[in-house]
């Protein structure tokens, strides 16, 4: 064996991972969807029956930014639009509504991270392999 072939590099072949169908992805998504909606109704469920007063003290919390929200409906929308618009953003419902969506977000947001975490550890040695 000669010294040129021993410092010469070997070039290995991958075979290019094959990314996952779409069903497969589609259906990841609807079952985060799906969890996503029955851990918000919990949690909620839980703050009305036995935590109403963190409940109040979050749409206590959220009160500035209803009111800067129907400030803007009251600025920049038409007059004909304004009256449909409001009822929407009464204090209680408005308040709810801020509450609920930003819940959501946070909950959708850990289950994702989670989700991502435990895929890495399942396949992540795979992946190194």
């Amino acid at each position: 064996m000669s010294v040129r072939a021993a410092t010469v590099p070997v070039m290995v072949s991958r075979v290019p991972r094959r990314e996952p169908a779409f069903l497969w992805l589609f259906l990841g998504k609807v079952f985060l969807l799906f969890v996503t909606i029955l851990v918000t109704y919990a949690i909620y469920a839980y703050l009305h029956a036995y935590r109403i007063d963190w409940l109040g003290r979050a749409y206590v919390q959220l009160q500035p930014l209803t009111n800067a929200l129907y400030g803007m409906v009251e600025t920049y929308l038409p007059a004909d639009v304004r009256y449909k618009i409001r009822g929407a953003i009464t204090d209680d419902l408005g308040q709810r509504s801020l509450f609920l969506l930003l819940l959501t977000a946070a909950v959708e947001l850990t289950l994702y991270s989670l989700f991502k975490f435990l895929k890495y550890l399942v396949l992540g040695s795979r992946r190194r392999a």
